[in-house]
């Protein structure tokens, strides 16, 4: 009897042993699931960053207190206008992350006072916040129109609004209908991405 049940001890031993080698893998996997879980959730930040990268923060942010305006505002204007490459140049002559024009770059100077070269990145910045800053006043804080303006120009806009024409909407140029739409998300973006003072970390 004795040996019978030690007979039947060592089988319901060897099962439960058995039983364990197998759970063994899968308890492994589910322990690498686990770790990777963060990791995993954290892709889409990682790839929103990687697709809207942010530098000159500070010169963005004080450019931006400068002149009134939300950070993450100023950071999608630049993200539109040069993708953060504070060396491109477009086939009009726009330089520089807010792509100021010499022409603009002497209005700016002469009504705000900014000097320095227009196509340092800092001066670039305190420019194109100062111009944005500038439009909005002009139109009554109507974003849209500002936008518009510092795409296609104050005068292209001004004629548009004598036509009568509904903006944004009819704006009859696409580059500049576009121009609204992506420089408005942009913002949008950034300020999910960083913050809309840009004080999330960048890195």
């Amino acid at each position: 009897m004795v040996g019978a049940r030690a007979k039947k001890g060592k089988r319901y031993y060897g099962r439960s042993r058995e039983r364990r080698r197998r759970l063994a893998p899968w308890l492994i996997l589910l322990a690498i699931l686990l770790l990777a879980v963060p990791v995993v959730l954290r892709v889409p930040d990682v790839v929103q960053r990687a697709l809207h990268p942010l530098r000159y923060e500070d010169q963005i942010r004080a450019a931006a207190a400068e002149n009134g305006l939300e950070p993450a505002f100023v950071a999608g204007v630049i993200y539109v206008e040069s993708r953060y490459d504070p060396d491109v140049r477009s086939s009009q002559g726009a330089y520089g992350l807010m792509q100021v024009l010499p022409q603009t770059a002497t209005f700016i100077s002469e009504r705000s006072g900014i000097t320095g070269d227009y196509r340092d990145p800092g001066t670039n910045v305190r420019m194109g916040a100062w111009y944005l800053s500038y439009l909005l006043g002009r139109y009554d804080g109507n974003e849209a129109l500002a936008l518009a303006a510092y795409n296609s120009g104050e005068g292209q806009v001004d004629s548009w609004l004598a036509e009568g024409r509904s903006l944004p909407e009819g704006i009859p140029f696409e580059e500049t209908r576009d121009y609204v739409t992506n420089a408005a998300e942009a913002r949008d973006t950034y300020a999910e991405i960083y913050g809309s003072n840009l004080d999330r970390d960048a890195r």
